[in-house]
């Protein structure tokens, strides 16, 4: 199968499993993902917590675990792969690491978050979710002055799946229209149309959930074609030691994405162990974990613990530093501190 999938498109495979594509470095015969949907004969394999409530997709019954990129579910879905299902573990060259992907051949049926919006616009006997997807995103769209086409619908929606708690996950696509809806959701939160949900600290921060009759919407960014900057083989990553430090945000630009990239400089080591010589001084956090994605913005304080890679550019041998947070490795996070 040779379709191209970016960041947020959803595959099923042939055993069931649903997978999100990770963002925008694939090999020509496979896509790097993240297991988001477990069929439910499937759930004992897996030592992990999973939500107490289940989807429902076709005939088939889903669960999804709690937490989705901690450390300890990484390696225990890896574990269970290796053991049962070994063609979704890949041994990564360039990226000096095992990842969960999907051979394309496995693929049964792909899900874009933009053509699930289509459909839905043209659905006659909407759900109640539905009915309010589709008047938010006109809302938003009218408001921020941004194309419906830039839009799409993730997750249950995106699939088709019934679930008792269903809530409204949408895509925009492209930085600048990313950006133009979250100022328009602020002045619409002034002026008590919408509402934030704040359910953990970092919500405070990304300010992308919210409530709106009655159901929990979020929104977040993928790239457009223009915007991929960078392809599979371009760069060889090697890991060198865990660092924790804090840095100044030069850029947040891209730190809505998947993987979040924040642009930083003043990099002081908390620790000896962190300290480094100043051509080993990263200048860019890129963050796997969704969990941070989107909360600094430039002139904000990091406080930061993650991997030091050396990256080298595979047509150049030009190399340069960058910490990585979600490698898989326990402890690692962000911190914002605020200036003022």
């Amino acid at each position: 199968m040779s379709e191209r999938l970016i960041d947020g498109d959803i595959v099923k495979t042939e055993d069931g499993f649903i997978f999100y594509v990770f963002g925008y470095e694939h090999p020509e015969d496979r896509y790097i993902t993240y297991l988001k949907y477990v069929p439910e004969r499937f759930k004992s394999l897996f030592k992990i917590e999973f939500l107490p409530w289940v989807w429902r997709l076709e005939e088939e019954i889903y669960v999804r675990p709690v937490n989705l990129y901690s450390p300890e579910n990484i390696q225990e879905i890896v574990r269970v792969f290796n053991e049962r299902f070994p063609k979704y573990v890949y041994e990564c060259p360039y990226n000096s690491k095992v990842l969960i992907s999907v051979p394309r051949d496995m693929v049964r049926y792909t899900f874009k978050p933009g053509e699930a919006f289509s459909r839905l616009m043209s659905k006659t006997n909407r759900l109640p979710v539905e009915n309010v997807a589709v008047e938010w995103i006109k809302l938003i769209s009218s408001e921020a002055d941004v194309d419906l086409k830039s839009f799409g619908i993730h997750g249950s929606l995106c699939l088709g799946m019934t679930s008792e708690k269903p809530d409204v996950d949408v895509v925009i696509y492209g930085g600048l229209n990313f950006r133009k809806v979250r100022n328009t959701v602020s002045k619409l939160v002034s002026k008590g149309i919408i509402k934030y949900m704040y359910e953990n600290e970092f919500d405070k921060f990304r300010k992308n959930k919210l409530s709106y009759k009655g159901f929990k919407v979020v929104f977040n960014a993928v790239r457009k074609p223009d915007e991929i900057r960078d392809f599979y083989g371009a760069y060889r990553r090697m890991p060198i030691k865990t660092v924790k430090f804090r840095c100044m945000v030069e850029s947040a630009e891209e730190s809505f994405f998947r993987p979040a990239i924040y642009s930083i400089s003043e990099y002081r080591a908390v620790n000896e162990e962190s300290r480094l010589p100043p051509e080993m001084r990263p200048r860019e956090v890129v963050v796997m974990d969704s969990t941070y994605r989107g909360l600094a913005y430039e002139g904000d304080l990091l406080e930061v613990q993650g991997l030091l890679e050396r990256e080298v550019s595979t047509s150049s041998n030009v190399e340069k530093y960058r910490v990585v947070v979600g490698s898989g490795r326990p402890g690692e996070y962000v911190q914002v501190r605020k200036l003022y």
